[in-house]
């Protein structure tokens, strides 16, 4: 099954991609929220939004994905 190379270019906020940049670098949700001066709720009400975005289930597809469209 090949992969369609010509996919959507997926827009982020800015605070969408510093959660993502953290979670690619190993943060948990705590280290993040406290990093941003955030609620552990908020950063996870980010991390569902971000898998929503990009139409995954799993960290893995969502670090995969971000990487294709060259985010991370």
């Amino acid at each position: 099954m090949e992969h369609d190379k010509a996919t959507t270019q997926i827009s982020l906020t800015d605070r969408e991609v510093a959660i993502l940049r953290l979670i690619a670098a190993g943060q948990s949700t705590n280290r993040i929220a406290e990093s941003l001066g955030l609620k552990p709720p908020t950063v996870m009400w980010y991390r569902k939004r971000l898998h929503m975005k990009f139409k995954v289930h799993n960290m893995a597809e969502l670090l995969y994905k971000a990487m294709e469209q060259k985010i991370l």
